[in-house]
């Protein structure tokens, strides 16, 4: 049913099944340029080899029909789970509370800290799933890192989660996902030997006097 309502796995079948009983039909129009046997023997002998081509196509087009809704479906699962996730860990930074029900820091924070480097984390996971979706190459995600590395919350966030990344991509064994790690600590790496972070209590300009 679910290849049905695929509008172009509909189109393969229908088209398949309306043209192999016509193609008798048109051979049998076109020997009517020759009344004789040899060819009516010649357009069922071709009526038998357009059959197995025609069947092997629609196969084929079905095959590739349903391959792509299952890209589709795999698509759609991993949005929703990250829509789940993003959904978590929003909940979590506006109730407090929660966030101790996540794993511990790698070194002491403040709460307000905390917030800002789950939300960072929030951040880089949906980078991280336009990667994996192949949404963003490697050259627009290094692009896209190396902005984000100017930043003193962007470098804290990957130097508390750099490693908890790290052995989550190599135990997943999946090549995209390690390669989207490899690209962070390229990128992070890269941004530590250029300099300083902007601190982000510098991020903005001083509210101005009303008086």
């Amino acid at each position: 049913m679910g290849l049905w309502r695929n509008k172009h796995s509909r189109l393969v079948i229908v088209a398949t099944i309306v043209s192999i009983p016509l193609t008798p039909l048109l051979l049998k129009g076109l020997s009517l340029l020759y009344w004789d046997w040899k060819s009516l023997s010649d357009i069922s002998q071709a009526y038998g080899f357009l059959s197995v081509v025609f069947s092997g196509a629609a196969l084929i087009g079905v095959a590739a029909s349903i391959a792509f809704q299952a890209h589709q479906t795999s698509i759609s699962n991993e949005e929703e789970r990250r829509a789940a996730l993003r959904e978590l860990i929003l909940t979590s930074i506006n109730n407090p509370e929660l966030l101790v029900c996540w794993q511990p820091s790698r070194s002491a924070l403040s709460l307000t800290l905390a917030r800002q480097l789950y939300f960072t984390h929030l951040i880089v996971i949906q980078w991280y799933s336009d990667y994996l979706l192949k949404r963003a190459n490697d050259e627009a995600t290094r692009v896209q890192l190396a902005m984000h590395f100017k930043g003193e919350r962007a470098r804290e966030h990957w130097t508390d989660r750099a490693a908890d990344w790290r052995e989550y991509a190599e135990a997943s064994g999946d090549a995209r996902q390690i390669r989207f790690v490899d690209l962070m600590d390229e990128a992070y790496e890269s941004a530590v030997a250029a300099g300083p972070p902007i601190a982000a209590s510098s991020y903005f300009a001083p509210a101005p006097d009303n008086a």
